[in-house]
């Protein structure tokens, strides 16, 4: 599917996009994780896999999304192709985002360094093949009935919306980063030295971080 999306059109699909892309992920995890532990252990666990402070979002899956939108969906390629580039996109930004997210909060989410062929711990081989067959799936099926779905409706309510939207993951993915940061701080013992941090350590204590963020590993580089 090629497109000629206006300048406002594809702001207000990689809010949309990021938005939908964060929430299915956060839920799809959850999910696998239930399973899994229903099927192995027989009992019934729920898991929080949210990357926000605030709602069912998980950042990575919503990054991806986007980046299928701005790769394929601008450009007609042959499907084979498309199924190999969203191997090597997806696949690059689930390491990419590990890798950031140790290197500035000292900490990750997934280690997946127990599994077969994995890269580093990040990502592994299996997941993405898996990545490919999913791009052909958004780039296919997914996308094509948002498109349609997007432009069925008031040009003024989904602008006045993805502002909305915007504003509110803005919000969340800053106030996130600072209730991270700041948790960190903690547990070096660090005190706080100004308003922010005071208003984390307040608001944001770990009793509530480790509820929400259940698969977070810190990292200890004194071992």
């Amino acid at each position: 599917m090629i497109l000629k999306d206006s300048k406002r059109d594809i702001f207000n699909k990689i809010v949309l996009l990021f938005a939908i892309g964060s929430i299915f992920g956060a839920y799809y995890e959850e999910i696998m994780h239930f399973i899994k532990y229903l099927w192995l252990e027989g009992n019934i666990v729920l898991v929080s896999r949210s990357g926000l402070v605030y709602g069912p979002f998980s950042p990575v899956y919503g990054i991806a999304v986007v980046l299928l939108y701005l790769f394929f969906c601008f450009k007609e390629r042959k499907w084979y192709t498309n199924y190999f580039l969203g191997c090597f996109i997806c696949g690059s930004c689930e390491y990419l985002a590990s890798f950031i997210q140790e290197k500035v909060f000292g900490s990750i989410s997934w280690d997946y360094s127990n599994l077969f062929l994995n890269i580093n711990g990040r990502t592994t081989v299996p997941i993405i093949i898996a990545w490919g067959f999913l791009t052909l799936l958004f780039v296919y099926v997914i996308y094509p009935f948002l498109n349609k779905l997007y432009h069925k409706i008031s040009p003024k309510v989904v602008n006045i919306f993805a502002i909305i939207v915007c504003s509110f993951l803005l919000f969340d993915v800053t106030v996130s980063a600072l209730a991270v940061h700041r948790q960190r701080e903690r547990h070096n013992n660090i005190a706080p030295t100004n308003f922010v941090d005071r208003f984390c350590d307040k608001h944001y204590p770990d009793e509530l971080l480790n509820k929400i963020y259940e698969n977070l590993i810190e990292i200890d580089y004194n071992k």
